[in-house]
């Protein structure tokens, strides 16, 4: 892409070398400087007051005739401002600038504003407002961050007036005069997009409070791209006033959310006022400069930043700012060397050293092998000027520069730099102190990589401290392959697939060390691309199989799991009961219902595995009822007598409701498997066994629920299961009016329920609902006696719900002590 026509050199090549007489005598200064560079500087009212020196002999100035040359043809480069065969000679006016050079004015407008003096007070005094302005905002923005909104709300309505008066046209010493923001003097079928500029310009709600709104600055941006067109015709029709506005809202920093679009909003901008004619004020050049560089111009930017040493440079309140802008550009750009002058010129400077800015030079110079030491030096001197005041956030960057660029030894001894008062130095050693050279602390900091999401640069401090002799704890790489699991991308899942089979490869090794073996054959799966291959000596654990076995029945990867099982009884890895889970469901969800089962009872019964809640839960999904689509009656028969078995083997073992999440789900669904299976005689007991050992209540949503139909069916919002959700609720609210009718009749005083009257009442409704359901709504307690005494000796709760043993009810209870459940 071509640079932009106002950034190009002088095309010198299509017009003749002859300067006539009359206007070499016509001419005598120099042409305008490019608009990145600093606009004519204005003499401060102290210096106006001085005495002015006599004034120089007229001859003195003139300059010679191949300056004039020089100066005619540069002349004829103003674009549409230069002269051709047509136009007739006009008189030309230039003001002399402190340093010597000649600049031309652009109408008897400016050359009125020059000779009367009236242009120093106004522009400083619209300086003096416009930074009063910033640093308001400023304040209004770090007062509301502190909390302390009321007073925020006062200053900005005491600033407000002010304000106004600025941006909406009352501008000037005096503040009158000045009128509205508007745009005049176009026509045509352009107008209208002028005419919107305007109506927008108008707008009370425009700026409220001095701080630009997203919708201020898109609206803004909206209306000046759509006018553009138009303006272009005649820039000379648009006052500075309003181009000091637009500025001022496309500029607008915010937060970066606000304005995401800030920096080409102030390329585009800059290059109309530049065409426009306006002087940019030396912030404004600033900005212009970044926004160029931002935008892709970056050898422009540069060039210009370079032209603007004398200007910017040297002017004591944009000093720091043109330096760090310096410093920043160059090292993206890669001149590491002029970066560093440009640092070195700032921190030198009487100004107050900002010794973060040498954030960027280090990483620039990182970068390259050559000038590593240098960023180190780099380094340094920020730590060494910052002192007590340098941050954790400090430390980080520096350590994640020198990660990124593979300089480990570099990165490691900042993270010693930042653990350690005192010096230690690791640099060039072969074997790091005891201090540091520990999976303790190395621990720590890949603790830290970690949590900050620095997952490649925790495998390279991996790899870098095995090649000095320490070898990692299993629990940080567990965390590094959990980390890049969940992630969820591809190449991330290799990463850890790797990581882990090498650490499954290690513990083999170990195993056959033990065993007194040799070549033991690895029968996992091989190395996977996405990292590079190195020999783990961190042996694998339970939670590295538990990781992998996870992953691999989340993405329905059964071989793999299969395979990994296998390995699991070669490494000497006791499986735990989470591996037994993720075996079980893999297997359910393959279509493998039956070898889940026996797989359960082979790990429960042969290799002493103890289930938990989780495993239970998964083994009541694995039944037909809650796999198949099209149930099968005979199926549906064989899961009430598979479910019961489940039920009790649940109520036999030993464990204990570890989440919520488990507490909430288990019971419900056990209910929903009996119910789907026609057991309503083992869903009573269920009921009522549940009560005893889970704590477990039903609430009024889940008997809707279940009087409704299978919830996964009613997640679809239609007609029919809207219907039905109706129905359900109609009955569960007929169950609990003639519940409350008993006990009306019973003697209740009617009043509020207490917390247990509630639960009984809920108790009593899925009680009556099952019956219900079954077929028997008035069955008494002793018909259905025999039946539920069958059931619960099929449950394994024959003492808990038939002869309700305190003893048995106390050592089958499955609530951690002093674990309350909620009554509702």
């Amino acid at each position: 892409m071509p640079p932009p026509r106002s950034l190009l050199p002088v095309d010198l090549g299509r017009r003749g070398s002859y300067v006539c007489k009359a206007c070499l005598d016509s001419l005598r200064l120099t042409s305008s400087r490019p608009w990145v560079a600093r606009q004519p500087s204005r003499l401060s009212s102290s210096t106006s007051r001085k005495p002015q020196p006599p004034p120089q002999n007229r001859t003195e100035d003139v300059p010679d005739q191949a300056q004039l040359r020089r100066i005619f043809l540069e002349e004829l480069d103003r674009g549409p401002e230069a002269p051709s065969a047509s136009t007739v000679l006009d008189v030309a006016y230039f003001n002399k600038e402190p340093s010597g050079r000649f600049r031309r004015l652009r109408d008897n407008d400016e050359f009125a504003v020059e000779s009367s003096g009236l242009d120093t007070e106004i522009e400083t005094a619209i300086t003096h407002l416009e930074k009063q302005m910033m640093d308001t905002a400023k304040l209004l923005q770090k007062m509301e961050k502190q909390g302390d909104q009321k007073k925020a709300d006062e200053l900005r309505r005491q600033f407000k007036k002010t304000l106004r008066l600025q941006y909406k046209g009352k501008t000037g010493p005096e503040g009158e005069g000045y009128g509205l923001l508007r745009i005049n003097g176009f026509s045509g079928p352009r107008q209208r997009a002028v005419e919107h500029l305007n109506a927008f310009l108008a707008r009370d709600s425009v700026v409220k409070g001095g701080i630009p709104r997203p919708r201020d600055v898109a609206e803004c941006w909206k209306h000046y791209s759509a006018a553009r067109k138009t303006l272009a015709t005649a820039w000379e029709n648009v006052p500075r006033q309003v181009w000091d506005f637009l500025w001022m809202v496309l500029s607008w920093e915010g937060d970066g959310v606000e304005n995401p679009n800030r920096m080409q909003h102030v390329y585009v901008l800059a290059k109309d006022m530049q065409a426009a004619g306006v002087p940019l004020r030396d912030a404004q050049q600033l900005l212009a400069i970044e926004a160029m560089f931002i935008e892709g111009w970056r050898q422009e930017a540069i060039d210009a930043w370079k032209k603007a040493t004398v200007t910017l440079g040297s002017n004591r309140e944009t000093f720091a700012d043109y330096y760090e802008l310096g410093v920043r550009m160059l090292c993206l750009h890669g001149d590491t060397d002029r970066a560093q002058r440009a640092a070195d010129t700032l921190l030198r400077s009487s100004h107050p050293p900002n010794a973060r800015i040498l954030l960027p030079l280090i990483r620039a110079q990182a970068e390259k092998e050559a000038t590593v030491d240098q960023a180190w030096e780099s380094y340094a001197t920020m730590r060494m000027l910052l002192g007590e005041t340098i941050t954790i956030e400090d430390y980080d960057e520096v350590i994640n520069t020198f990660l990124t660029f593979n300089r480990l030894e570099h990165a490691l001894q900042a993270f010693v730099d930042m653990m350690f008062s005192k010096a230690i130095d690791i640099r060039g050693k072969t074997r790091l102190p005891l201090a540091v050279g520990n999976h303790f602390f190395i621990g720590k900091w890949l603790k830290r990589l970690i949590g900050a999401g620095d997952l490649d640069g925790a495998y390279k401090v991996v790899a870098y401290v095995q090649s000095k002799g320490i070898t990692p704890s299993p629990i940080q790489l567990n965390g590094l392959v959990g980390a890049w699991l969940r992630s969820g991308t591809a190449e991330n899942q290799d990463k850890a697939e790797t990581l882990a089979w090498a650490m499954i490869q290690a513990r083999l090794d170990y195993v056959a060390l033990r065993r007194r073996q040799q070549g033991v054959e690895r029968r996992g799966r091989p190395g996977r691309p996405g990292l590079p291959a190195y020999r783990c000596r961190t042996r694998a654990t339970a939670e590295t199989f538990s990781l992998l076995a996870e992953n691999y029945c989340t993405r329905g990867l059964h071989g793999r799991l299969e395979e990994l099982f296998e390995v699991l009884r070669q490494a000497e890895v006791g499986p735990t009961s989470f591996l037994m889970n993720q075996i079980i469901r893999s297997h359910s969800q393959n279509g493998q219902a039956d070898e889940a089962v026996r797989l359960y009872r082979t790990m429960t019964t042969e290799q002493g595995v103890r289930p938990d809640g989780h495993t239970f839960l998964t083994l009541f999904n694995s039944l037909s009822v809650n796999r198949l689509v099209q149930r099968d009656p005979a199926l549906s028969r064989q899961d009430m007598l598979t479910a019961r078995g489940f039920f009790r083997d649940m109520v036999e073992a030993d464990w204990t409701f570890d989440t919520a999440d488990i507490f909430a789900q288990l019971p419900r669904t056990i209910l929903f498997s009996m119910l789907k299976a026609k057991d309503f005689h083992g869903m009573l007991v269920a009921a009522r066994a549940m009560r005893q050992l889970f704590g477990f209540h039903p609430t009024e949503a889940l008997l809707v629920e279940m009087a409704s139909g299978s919830s996964t069916s009613l997640l679809v919002r239609t007609k029919r299961n809207t219907d039905r959700l109706l129905a359900g609720r109609r009955t569960i609210e007929g169950l609990m009016r003639k519940h409350r009718m008993d006990l009306l009749r019973q003697g209740h005083p009617g009043d509020d329920m207490s917390a247990e009257e509630r639960v009984a009442e809920l108790h009593d409704v899925l009680e009556k609902w099952i019956l219900l359901k079954g077929g028997a709504p008035g069955a008494t307690e002793e018909e259905l006696r025999p039946h539920l005494e069958e059931a619960a000796r099929d449950m394994g709760v024959y003492d808990v719900v038939v002869r309700k043993d305190a003893d048995e009810i106390a050592r089958r209870i499955k609530l951690n002590k002093g674990q309350g459940i909620p009554l509702e």
